[in-house]
């Protein structure tokens, strides 16, 4: 396989006849496609730390990071690999941000699982071994398979994510979460379930999803252009239409918000900007505010925005913000 090509790939080098005639010989070899996504995983989770506009940093990474890769004479990667090759490349923290095990039942061997998670203020997309696309936002873990073996494809998130699932009626893709699964064949979809929020929805943009609760044995069938939340006090599921690219803004770095209450806005903005909001005043949580913000504007600039409004006001001090 042609590295440098697949990194001309990965970073939208490739001329548009370049990049097909490249995917085309991918989707003819199942090995090369499966390697190639594997590859251009651990190339995303650099970009987590690489400085954005030092290319030069991030190909001389890439290719140290490519050389690490080879002289591995079997394909089962821990996070002791991966953290070695972070020390050598400088572009990922030693600690990881992924990590992969080969978990043994009995004698017979089930395939290695990674472990993305993204950092306050970043996301990342991947590719999976059956085509699936996700894009996971700040905050977010994915567990995944480098390798689907079994009758569904399931993956764990913990986060948000948006999946762009490859057709096959007859393997159900499955997204757990804590409380809901979410079940495709072949759709697009986002599914928001951060731990700390007493919700888990999910919004689908094209297709047929069913979201499946293990606690009550509810089973509820998604239209294409809604959202469905799940309350974890009440157990419930309700569905409503909704704006699908609001939803899934994020994937642009634009942040829009329609008539949503204060305490929402601050949970995401803690996510973005990993900062701490403090109410002094319980009653504002629910204040409301529509707008569009964007994600190379700073923290403080925004509030400022929201304080024009006169709903509230602020205080910035380190990485604590006072709402009052």
């Amino acid at each position: 396989m042609d590295d440098e090509q697949l990194l001309k790939l990965f970073s939208g080098e490739l001329t548009p006849e370049e990049k097909e005639a490249l995917l085309s010989s991918l989707d003819a070899d199942e090995d090369r496609l499966e390697e190639a996504a594997r590859l251009k995983n651990i190339w995303a989770a650099a970009q987590l730390i690489v400085v954005p506009d030092d290319e030069t940093t991030a190909r001389d990474g890439w290719e140290k990071l490519q050389a690490n890769i080879n002289r591995q004479k079997h394909r089962i990667w821990t996070w002791q690999r991966i953290a070695a090759a972070a020390v050598l490349t400088g572009i990922i923290f030693a600690t990881s941000f992924f990590a992969g095990h080969q978990i043994y039942q009995n004698k017979y061997p089930k395939p290695a699982y990674h472990t993305v998670s993204v950092p306050a203020g970043q996301y990342i997309q991947l590719t999976l071994s059956d085509g699936s696309e996700v894009w996971l936002n700040s905050c977010s873990k994915l567990i995944y398979p480098e390798r689907f073996i079994s009758k569904t494809r399931e993956v764990q998130l913990e986060g948000e994510g948006l999946f762009k699932v490859s057709s096959n009626v007859k393997r159900p893709f499955v997204v757990k979460t804590d409380k809901l699964d979410v079940i495709a064949t072949g759709t697009q979809f986002n599914v928001s379930a951060y731990p700390d929020e007493n919700r888990v929805s999910a919004t689908l943009i094209e297709g047929v999803v069913k979201l499946h609760s293990a606690e009550n044995g509810i089973d509820f069938a998604m239209n294409a252009g809604q959202i469905a939340v799940y309350d974890k006090l009440t157990q419930q599921i309700s569905a409503q239409d909704t704006d699908t690219d609001m939803q899934i803004s994020w994937i642009r770095g634009e942040y829009r918000f329609r008539d949503m209450p204060l305490e929402e806005i601050a949970r995401r903005f803690e996510r973005i900007y990993d900062v701490v909001f403090v109410f002094q005043d319980e009653a504002l949580k629910q204040r409301k505010f529509t707008g569009t913000f964007y994600h190379h504007q700073s923290i403080e600039n925004i509030l400022q925005i929201l304080q024009i409004s006169g709903k509230m006001q602020y205080t910035l001090e380190n990485n604590t913000v006072y709402i009052k």
